[in-house]
């Protein structure tokens, strides 16, 4: 194992260790909330891991017991202490800025040919809880507490938040969670199809390692299409769906990928994968 290249910054870590960008929230303090500078960052690093030829898949942790409780009011309690007086100006500027970098997180994700697995432990509410639904896939601590407190703030969600987690847990249960502001655990949270995978407190990194490291050795352009396809076919009718399989086959069917898994099925090994 080769040593890492890491960023150290005040609030948020990013290491790219064998192949995989580690992105951890760095504010246990405060829950790993996040003020609107930090969620800038954030969205710089993922941007930076996306374009990273070294980097092959992402994963989304924190450091210490939570993985991120969204937005940090206190920042702006503290540096605008007139909001308490009815000054909203300030507040709408924070907010409108926040806002702007969790749209962009589901978009930079999307485009992303790496697959992006979230790491989660301890609570991951509000914009917490957004990013986790952004990532591809999610893996949970059994202590993991997922929620919406914005019903609770007189706020809304952001993030992708109304449009993803319907196509994730169903519409029913998307209205349940965002109406009534409830927290789910994680066993909960698995059996409505939110979290792919629930191991143990401790083991969540290494769970989710272990999945991006299965992605990993598949062919990395069937991946890559397939998270596309993934993406883009809940947007598109039935013929558009087709019409992209059928597309995506006619290209692969040319890669030297493909010509390498035929020669490996025949030649009783496992495949060499170069991407290309």
């Amino acid at each position: 194992m080769r040593a890492p290249e890491e960023q150290d910054m005040a609030q948020l870590r990013y290491e790219v260790v064998d192949g995989i960008g580690w992105i951890r929230f760095n504010k246990p303090e405060r829950l790993n909330a996040f003020d609107a500078a930090e969620c800038r960052r954030l969205v710089e690093v993922l941007k930076e891991a996306s374009d990273d030829r070294k980097v092959k898949a992402v994963i989304l942790s924190s450091v210490g017991k939570d993985f991120s409780a969204g937005d940090d009011l206190k920042v702006a309690l503290e540096e605008y202490p007139g909001i308490l007086n009815g000054e909203i100006h300030p507040v709408l500027d924070i907010i409108e800025d926040i806002t702007e970098s969790l749209q962009e997180i589901p978009r930079v994700i999307r485009k992303s040919p790496k697959v992006v697995i979230a790491s989660v432990r301890g609570y991951a509410v509000g914009g917490g809880f957004e990013i986790a639904i952004d990532s591809d896939m999610i893996v949970a601590a059994d202590n993991a507490v997922f929620g919406f407190p914005e019903t609770n703030a007189g706020m809304t969600v952001t993030g992708g938040a109304s449009k993803l987690l319907p196509m994730i847990v169903g519409l029913n249960k998307a209205r349940e969670l965002m109406l009534t502001g409830e927290f789910i655990d994680a066993a909960e949270a698995h059996r409505i199809g939110l979290v792919n995978k629930v191991v143990p407190l401790g083991e969540e990194e290494n769970a989710a390692e272990e999945m991006a490291r299965t992605v990993m050795s598949r062919a990395p352009l069937a991946t890559t299409h397939h998270k596309r396809m993934v993406s883009q076919s809940p947007d598109a009718d039935l013929e558009t769906a087709l019409n992209l399989e059928k597309q995506t086959i006619a290209t692969l069917v040319y890669s030297e990928d493909y010509g390498e898994a035929v020669r490996a099925f025949a030649e009783k090994r496992k495949p060499r994968f170069r991407g290309r």
